[in-house]
């Protein structure tokens, strides 16, 4: 495949109320609102919010900033610089004309992005924190963690006809909400 035909991500720049749509969690729902799209279309927030002890806690791998898929005509994302949680849709302006030009991202560095958020989401993983696998062989299934090792974790999941520890890569997992967590029989 050609790099030229790799998706790519328009850089939207949010204002404080942008930033407080993505604290109550309505910035993606705002987005595809303002943009006419559907849930399949690609939105990311840098950030992500769970409850941890009672608490809602949002960590954020880069503040101000959220990456929607290109695809949609220009003049709908420069659309968007008229909401008020929206700061700037970042461009340039090359050439003698002057006109603005989306500026974009590879899918590669959204996909780094997407990495690392799982990384600072898998360093607040703990012993018996009920966890869903999100990659590799054990996917979408829910266990709880037994033991944490290195990077990895090893996993109780209930299968159908019998129960495994699984080794799972920490960065493979995701918290599920504390408030819905048994304590673990041993």
């Amino acid at each position: 495949m050609d790099r030229r035909d790799a998706p790519t991500w328009i850089i939207i720049e949010l204002t404080h109320l942008g930033e407080a749509k993505l604290e109550d969690g309505s910035l993606e729902k705002s987005l595809r609102s303002d943009l006419g799209v559907d849930r399949n279309f690609p939105i990311f927030i840098p950030a992500t919010t769970y409850r941890k002890d009672g608490k809602d806690v949002t960590l954020r791998l880069i503040e101000g900033y959220v990456f929607v898929a290109s695809g949609l005509p220009e003049t709908d994302y420069f659309a968007l610089e008229s909401k008020p949680y929206i700061a700037q849709v970042m461009s340039t302006r090359p050439g003698p004309y002057k006109m603005r030009v989306l500026s974009t991202v590879p899918d590669s560095q959204v996909e780094d992005l997407r990495r690392q958020l799982q990384g600072l989401l898998a360093s607040d993983i703990a012993i018996y924190d009920r966890v869903r696998v999100i990659e590799g062989t054990y996917r979408n299934l829910e266990g709880v963690v037994m033991g944490i090792h290195g990077d990895n974790a090893f996993v109780r999941i209930n299968l159908r006809s019998m129960e495994v520890i699984a080794t799972i890569p920490l960065i493979s997992l995701k918290s599920l909400d504390p408030d819905d967590q048994e304590s673990p029989s041993l």
